[in-house]
């Protein structure tokens, strides 16, 4: 008796195990969509038909099978008129070469797409099928090689190919049909990964997700059917009388922009006039500012003109507000032009200042790098029996600029009458550097009070090594922060270079707008807002 029950256990499991796929799937479509389901293929296996430049024309004669229903079954389906001449030069485009195969005209490509939707929809009325086995691991990788197959053929037709200038866009084919054709491609892709994803879904939603999307997948090759026989997608640009400005709107609006122009004009002299005092006693201000920029250059020894630095600036301000004017266009342009000259003209006044600032922070740096030799050079001196003016004379002639320029002016303003001290505080006055301010502290302490200026400047010797030293090894450890600096203003120059290269219609066309314009200009400023912050962080004073 346990024999028997166990042999019966076991017979019951195998028919669960092959009976109940089919059983499942049997269930999950009835008699009426397996119906639709060979209309459908009908349908596709004519489309098919139709694409393939080996069956002659006389052959493509096809009649509706009673599965499309009785008011179309035994009709006649013509092939449209326009399709065979259509179908010639889809033949003449040759697409893509794959080894084994040759090279594959647009026309073959169409061919093999609708041959997959087809098989989509014959695998799935076959496995409605009870006289014939069917196992869901073959049937589902029976789906996966037909989507496979599917997108290869749907990446090829999306594509565009150039033909030495020329552009072929096949979405232009069949009088613009192919376009609306590929999109419903599109969504029969997804119904088959649909169609894919069901076998693993649960036992008690597999039955629904698989009738879903097979049938999903027959309607959308329904609509792929009605959409090849629907009338052309008009592709004849439009009337240029559409968009045609007549003569007399352009001088109108011509008109326009020069009375706005001129109102904006007359509110700017409205304001100057109003404000006739302030901007007098700053421009006074200004002159005044000049000319003591002007002696500051000077006294490093560079004789630049403050007016290049500043009206410079403002032309480089105007010029990004013209272009930025000529893209926004109107009476925005002339806007947005005099809003970049004000602000080219705030920002031109502050620039001589940081420029000198700069100069004088590099000249420090230079003077401070020959500084230890020169007082070297003093103290040698004075062991010979030399004073402190002549020993000032020997660095002058000795040494290199620009602390030979810097001590020789000491030397002739000391000629010219000035007292010694005096030319040395000048000296202080014109060089940033510290250790060159203790040294022309020590010098007049000395000539004041008296003193050993041997020992003192064997001492500053000594105590410039050791800054020499520190500094150095700060630069060390602070020079992960310079490189960054330098990165965070080189990449975005770099990359902006490499996309131009790459994508130079697409960067033209939009750094000329405004948006494009605003962008760039935004991103300079904060890159450069980025780098002095880096800088910053990485500075130590010793």
């Amino acid at each position: 008796m346990m024999k028997k029950t166990a042999w019966f256990v076991l017979l019951v499991t195998l028919l669960l195990g092959v009976v109940t796929p089919r059983g499942l799937l049997a269930r999950a479509l009835d008699n009426k969509d397996r119906q639709k389901i060979r209309c459908a293929m009908f349908k596709m296996e004519v489309l098919g038909n139709y694409f393939n430049v080996n069956r002659p024309d006389s052959q493509k004669e096809f009649e509706y099978p009673a599965a499309c229903g009785e008011s179309l079954a035994g009709k006649k389906v013509t092939m449209p008129k326009w399709f065979p001449e259509e179908l010639k030069r889809m033949d003449s485009v040759k697409v893509v070469y794959i080894e084994g195969e040759g090279t594959l005209s647009e026309a073959t490509l169409w061919y093999r797409t609708f041959s997959n939707v087809y098989s989509f929809l014959a695998r799935a009325n076959d496995s409605l099928d009870r006289s014939k086995p069917v196992v869901l691991e073959q049937l589902s990788r029976g789906y996966v090689g037909n989507r496979i197959s599917f997108v290869a053929n749907l990446d090829r037709l999306n594509k565009e190919l150039v033909r030495g200038r020329e552009v072929i866009s096949l979405k232009d084919s069949m009088e613009g049909r192919a376009r609306a054709l590929l999109a419903t491609m599109e969504v029969i892709n997804r119904e088959f990964y649909s169609t894919i994803e069901s076998f693993t879904s649960p036992a008690a939603q597999k039955e629904n997700k698989y009738r879903q999307s097979v049938m999903a997948v027959v309607t959308l090759a329904n609509q792929l059917w009605s959409e090849f026989r629907s009338s052309p997608i008009p592709m004849d640009p439009p009337d240029p009388k559409t968009f045609l400005v007549t003569e007399g709107e352009r001088l109108f609006n011509a008109l326009l922009l020069v009375i706005g122009s001129l109102l904006v004009a007359y509110a700017v002299y409205l304001l100057l006039e109003n404000k006739k005092e302030f901007i007098l006693e700053k421009w006074d201000d200004y002159r005044a500012k000049s000319v003591a920029w002007a002696e500051d250059f000077n006294r490093q020894f560079l004789t630049i003109d403050v007016r290049y630095i500043v009206f410079g600036t403002v032309g480089v301000f105007a010029l990004f507000g013209l272009l930025m004017g000529i893209s926004s266009g109107g009476f925005g342009g002339v806007f947005v032009f005099l809003l970049f000259v004000a602000l080219g003209a705030v920002v031109s006044v502050r620039i001589p200042p940081i420029v000198l600032d700069k100069l004088k922070k590099s000249r420090g740096r230079k003077i401070n790098a020959q500084l230890m030799d020169s007082l070297i050079l003093l103290s040698n001196s004075l062991r010979s029996g030399m004073d402190i003016v002549q020993g000032f004379e020997l660095v002058a002639h000795d040494m290199q600029p620009p602390i030979a320029d810097e001590f020789g002016l000491v030397i002739k303003n000391y000629r010219l009458g000035t007292p010694f001290e005096k030319a040395l505080e000048g000296l202080d006055d014109r060089v940033e550097s510290r250790m060159l301010s203790y040294t022309i502290k020590a010098i007049i302490i000395q000539r004041q009070v008296g003193g050993n200026l041997t020992v003192i400047f064997s001492r500053l010797v000594e105590n410039i090594r050791e800054e020499s030293k520190l500094e150095e090894k700060l630069d060390a450890m602070t020079a992960q922060q310079k490189i960054q600096a330098m990165v965070v203003g080189i990449m975005p120059v770099i990359m902006l270079g490499v996309m131009f290269m790459f994508r130079p219609d697409e960067m033209i066309a939009f750094y000329t707008t405004l948006v494009g314009l605003i962008v760039l200009f935004g991103c300079f400023c904060w890159i450069m807002i980025g780098m002095m912050l880096i800088q910053k962080l990485g500075e130590v004073k010793v």
